[in-house]
């Protein structure tokens, strides 16, 4: 019933056997017409060509990927010829300076904690 009503449907499953082609040709035909796909998850959880199949009939509007089975994923790949499949390469969100900022944080984060101060960006 939740893929039947969401417009956006985003995997964020890790790889197990249970997990193995979770989205798969059923999972994907129960999805809104339209709906954009999106996984940030692992490769393996997505049966790839019923992706495909979904995208070249138009099921679903749109994929974004940030994981693929494999990776990198070959040129030859018919994900890369998909109508409206976007693909990133599994460093989505991140920046150049990233490593450096976290160093800090966390740097910054030791100080408090080392002061009795309250720890900034503290996830509870």
């Amino acid at each position: 019933a939740a893929l039947a009503a969401a417009a956006h449907v985003v995997n964020i499953l890790p790889e197990s056997p249970a997990t193995h082609g979770f989205i798969d040709a059923s999972r994907l035909s129960q999805m809104r017409e339209g709906a954009v796909f999106y996984n940030i998850g692992r490769g393996t959880t997505v049966h790839q060509p019923a992706l495909i199949a979904a995208l070249e009939n138009g099921r679903l509007a749109a994929a974004y990927l940030d994981v693929t089975d494999p990776e990198p994923l070959p040129p030859e790949h018919p994900l890369w010829r998909a109508p409206r499949c976007h693909i990133t390469p599994h460093i989505g969100g991140g920046h150049e300076e990233e490593h450096l900022d976290l160093a800090r944080h966390f740097a910054a984060n030791l100080a408090r904690f080392q002061a009795g101060d309250p720890l900034s960006d503290r996830v509870m």
